[in-house]
Order: structure tokens, then C-alpha cells, then sequence
């Protein structure tokens, strides 16, 4: 029995969240042969909520860059960021004029009006409308596992500097950056699940596509890039399979003989 870790974006799905039956038909057979799958991505919880990916029957979820984990349904794990260094930085965040998400398990919390600037802000605005909660008045609320802010034009290095002993930090360009609890990683996430389950490292696959599954892509016993993914990807790749369109997913595990 192997365990297969698949991140979302630009690896299960493209930018129109269009999932290839190719793909499908493989999560399919990979259980059928009693193997287990996992989504692993950045997003947090609340933002993995599709009925069409989530109708796959994956056995489990590493979500939040590590941060929260279940199997079957029931949670494992989750970090939460404590709520003296959350403030710390949600005020440093402000101080430097960075648009910023919150995200936690059941919500997102977020300025309308400040991540708006950004085509991806709106995008949020639009896609999870019914889990956002302005960050302003409801301090008291807050329960979050990581940040995505916005960084273009602003001094992000100052930030990270002034934040380095709590968090690691994914550099998305200059577009965007994500803020992690220290330690906490996709591959942390693989490493808890393996622990949890009593499955051997070696008998692990990461499906990945940019910078931040290289953790996970070089922790697994095997790493498959996606062959229209990212030239950092590829080179902590074991193995670059076929683009997402070209029945990427499916090639690598008929390769392996998952399938």
C-alpha cells in the first residue's frame, strides 16, 4: 500500500478549477488498488470546500501548508497561531500597507475594501463570499493557522525580518507571499500523516507543480513534478511526468505501476 499526496492548483485542477477525467478515473483506480490519497495544499480548510474535488473520495486532507491535517473526516492536527503573535502581525501587516487573508479552518478574514486592489483578493471576494469575515471587529474571533498577504510595492523583507523567529515565509514574485507557522510545511504534513498511519516514508508520492511543494517533493519517496509546472519543481522532482492537460497524473501512476 502507498500513500499519494496531490496538491490542488495546477496539479489536480488548471486556473478554471477543470479537473481532467483522466484524473479522476486515476484517484478512482489508486483506491480501487488500496492505496491511500490526500489532497496536500496550501489552501487552508475552509478553502478547500469544491463537491467535485471533495467527490473524488480522497481518504484525507493535509491542509494549510501542514497546518491541519484529517483522515476519514477527523482531524489530526491543527496549529493555530497563537493569538499574541496573530496580532503582532496582523498590526505589522497594517503598518506596512499590506492587503492581507487570514486564514483559519472555518473562515477567512479579510478587508473588502484593501484586497480588492488585487485581482486575486476579488477572486476571494467572489469564490468564498459565504466564509469571510471582516478583519476589523472581530478580534475576538480570529483563529488562523497562516497569512497570505499581498507584498508587490511594499518593503515584505522588512516584514519578514521583523516576523522571522515565527513563521517561514513562501515567496510567490513579487505578487504574493505566504506566512506559515515555523516548522510547518506540506512536508511536515506528509511526515504527521505517516507517523499517524503507520506508513513508511518510502512508500509515499507528492504530485506537485510549484514552489511551494518542494518540500514535499524532495521528503517523499517519490516526487512527480507536473510537466507544465514550475522549473523550480521539476528540479526537486524524481520524476517529471506530462502536463495537467496531458493526463499528467495518470502517465506518472500507470509509470509507477500504482495503476
Amino acid at each position: 500500500m502507498a500513500a499519494i499526496f496531490f496538491d490542488i492548483d495546477g496539479t489536480l485542477w488548471d486556473r478554471d478549477n477543470f479537473i481532467p477525467q483522466s484524473t479522476k478515473d486515476a484517484i478512482r483506480q489508486l483506491r480501487e488498488h488500496g492505496h491511500l490519497t490526500f489532497l496536500c495544499s496550501g489552501r487552508t480548510r475552509v478553502f478547500i470546500n469544491s463537491e467535485e474535488l471533495l467527490g473524488m473520495g480522497f481518504d484525507g486532507i493535509v491542509s494549510g501548508c501542514g497546518t491541519f491535517i484529517e483522515y476519514e473526516g477527523k482531524e489530526l492536527l491543527y496549529k493555530a497561531i497563537d493569538r499574541d503573535v496573530l496580532k503582532k502581525s496582523v498590526d505589522l501587516f497594517y503598518k506596512y500597507d499590506m492587503p492581507m487573508v487570514i486564514e483559519g479552518r472555518h473562515k477567512l478574514y479579510m478587508d473588502a475594501d484593501i484586497i480588492s486592489r488585487d485581482a486575486y483578493g476579488r477572486y476571494l471576494l467572489e469564490a468564498m463570499k459565504d466564509h469571510i469575515m471582516p478583519i476589523r471587529g472581530n478580534e475576538e474571533q480570529w483563529e488562523a493557522s497562516k497569512f497570505t498577504v499581498l507584498i508587490h510595492d511594499t518593503d515584505y523583507l522588512a516584514v519578514m525580518e521583523q516576523l522571522k523567529e515565527y513563521y517561514d515565509f513562501l515567496v510567490h514574485g513579487d505578487v504574493a507571499m505566504e506566512v506559515v507557522p515555523k516548522g510547518y510545511n506540506k512536508a511536515s504534513g506528509i511526515a504527521c500523516v505517516c507517523e499517524k498511519l503507520g506508513i513508511d516514508v518510502k512508500d509515499t508520492y507528492a504530485f506537485g507543480d510549484s514552489a511551494n511543494d518542494v518540500d514535499m517533493l524532495d521528503f517523499a519517496g517519490v516526487g512527480v513534478a507536473m510537466g507544465d509546472g514550475t522549473d523550480v519543481a521539476k528540479e526537486h522532482a524524481d520524476y517529471v511526468t506530462k502536463g495537467l492537460h496531458e493526463d499528467g497524473i495518470y502517465h506518472a501512476l500507470k509509470h509507477f505501476e500504482l495503476i
